[in-house]
């Protein structure tokens, strides 16, 4: 099945049989087989008409929504699932206190085991590093882990984790003019910290998408709180993916030279019919790190778009069942696994970490 994107400012996508037709200005951009459609993702100023909204809705396609900077906004969905037995066994669960701990215990260290894995990668390719003193130290929080008596600790040792692992990450930059400063959101003001924001905006996305797809409330989750409008669970989930799939990415599109510095700017897109304010003469073009918030031009964002499928294409060895699966399809699995989990027909939450 496909997933596609769309980024044509303007366009309107029309329904003529079983094919979707996109269209700007009258004249035929793409046509789309419904038929094989799993996922349609559109970005910015994007009209569907009635009959794609009702066929998209009819025929349970996914359908996200995002700016034009691809910040996630919300999607078209059929129905509320109706598998209600199961969204009241995740709540009878989740009301367990000791069942909350062990799962967030499990994702916690699904994700440290992963993130030291990026960094030993890195240490066996690149031995001028001198990396080992952060895998021990990701080593030890996660022996740590097991003797949590509290989410809240838990948290914590997440958060050194994560210090500890971005320490070795912006080392494993090849290209002098890529400079990683550490974490920077809302909004980032580098060039890696651009990519990191987009590709976990992405990678929500498709675990949302499972998450709702196999029948789970999004909105209730154990590591991160549930708050107003957070999708706590699939928050919680993608973070045994997070070092493996996108700033493994990152690191390759940047050291590949596959996208460069020349695929930012400091100028924010504007939609056909937004007006932006102009900039501060002392906001200098090209002057990443300064504060100035950087974004990716129309070509950076298609090309970063085409290495981020391309990775979640890639096969490898889910550990559950010894298949080679993408890594879409391995998200799929691991969330069908969260399922039983908590049906109580797998006794404990495995995630899937990566040698």
């Amino acid at each position: 099945m496909a997933i596609v994107y769309l980024l044509e400012q303007g366009a309107v996508v029309s329904k003529e049989g079983q094919r979707l037709l996109v269209k700007k200005n009258g004249q035929l951009l793409h046509t789309i087989h419904s038929f094989k459609l799993d996922q349609l993702v559109l970005f910015g100023s994007i009209s569907l008409t009635p009959p794609v909204v009702a066929h998209l809705l009819q025929n349970d396609t996914d359908t996200a929504f995002m700016t034009i900077h691809g910040r996630y906004l919300g999607r078209l969905q059929s129905p509320e699932g109706k598998n209600i037995l199961l969204r009241e066994k995740q709540f009878q669960r989740f009301a367990d206190d000791s069942f909350k701990l062990e799962t967030a215990r499990s994702i916690v260290k699904g994700k440290l085991a992963n993130q030291r894995t990026v960094l030993m990668r890195l240490n066996r390719n690149r031995e001028e590093l001198k990396l080992e003193e952060m895998i021990y130290g990701l080593k030890k929080l996660m022996d740590k882990t097991s003797e949590c008596s509290s989410v809240e600790e838990l948290r914590g040792y997440e958060g050194s984790g994560t210090a500890i692992y971005f320490k070795g990450f912006s080392q494993g930059f090849l290209a002098d003019e890529i400079r990683f400063p550490g974490r920077v959101r809302r909004p980032p003001t580098d060039p890696v910290n651009a990519l990191l924001s987009l590709g976990y905006t992405f990678l929500l996305n498709v675990v949302l998408a499972a998450v709702q797809m196999a029948g789970l409330e999004p909105y209730l989750g154990s590591l991160h709180t549930v708050d107003y409008g957070r999708p706590s669970l699939p928050l919680d989930l993608m973070e045994e993916w997070r070092p493996v799939i996108i700033d493994s990415l990152i690191l390759s599109v940047f050291n590949l030279k596959t996208i460069t510095e020349k695929d930012f700017t400091t100028e924010k897109r504007a939609l056909d019919d937004e007006v932006l304010p102009q900039k501060d003469a002392s906001e200098q073009d090209g002057m990443f790190g300064t504060g100035i918030p950087v974004y990716l031009t129309d070509s950076g964002f298609r090309k970063f778009l085409t290495q981020f499928e391309r990775k979640m294409g890639q096969t490898v060895n889910f550990h559950l069942t010894g298949q080679e699966l993408s890594y879409r399809n391995c998200i799929r699995e691991q969330v069908r696994h969260f399922v039983r989990y908590v049906k109580n027909e797998d006794k404990e939450y495995l995630p899937m970490t990566i040698k």
